[in-house]
């Protein structure tokens, strides 16, 4: 029997190669980029965050998605390689952050019992990762006691023009005024690039 070699699969070629199959043929020739993708929403004793949904509405600083909200546009697509969590809280009449951080997790129940979804068109492509597994007793990636960025094992694809929806289930927790939970999810991705390429 012959062998071959057969290299890794890099983010890029799986990006290409999920989008054509969906019939976006023109990813390959869009400008590959990092995207980086947050939201932002209320510590208000809900059980289920729901990132991205409606993110439309939210603007900058709570969330960076714009007119597009919880889908991507024509040209642009992403994997989502890694994901963290930060709480903080945020002013609205300043519009400006006056705490955020990511080292004080461990100091919430709700965030460390909570479980971590991804649906991309009501198709669920992770499911119900433990936030523990996030935080570096656990997390096989931690090179250090702070790194609380969750590499995924398998690399998500998010097409353009599909809505995608992150939701953390958490247990009962006491709301707290002014205070919010942040998602942000990393990638490497493609960007619309109607003239030419970098």
């Amino acid at each position: 029997m012959k062998e071959f070699n057969v290299g890794r699969v890099t983010p890029q070629m799986k990006n290409i190669s999920v989008n054509d199959r969906f019939g976006n043929s023109g990813i390959k020739k869009q400008q590959g980029s990092t995207v980086v993708l947050y939201d932002t929403l209320p510590w208000d004793g809900r059980s289920e965050f729901r990132f991205f949904e409606g993110s439309a509405q939210r603007n900058f600083p709570l969330s960076n998605t714009g007119a597009d909200g919880n889908k991507l546009g024509v040209g642009n697509s992403m994997v989502v390689e890694r994901a963290y969590i930060t709480y903080g809280a945020y002013d609205a009449t300043t519009n400006a952050w006056t705490s955020l951080s990511i080292t004080n997790l461990t100091a919430f129940p709700a965030i460390l019992t909570a479980e971590f979804s991804f649906q991309i068109a009501n198709s669920q492509v992770i499911k119900n990762v433990p936030i523990l597994s996030w935080i570096p007793e656990f997390n096989k990636v931690a090179e250090n006691q702070l790194n609380s960025n969750f590499e995924f094992d398998t690399q998500v694809i998010i097409p353009p023009l599909l809505e995608f929806v992150a939701a953390l289930r958490t247990q009962r927790y006491a709301a707290v005024e002014n205070h919010y939970l942040r998602l942000t999810i990393e990638g490497s991705g493609a960007i619309i690039a109607p003239k030419t390429t970098f």
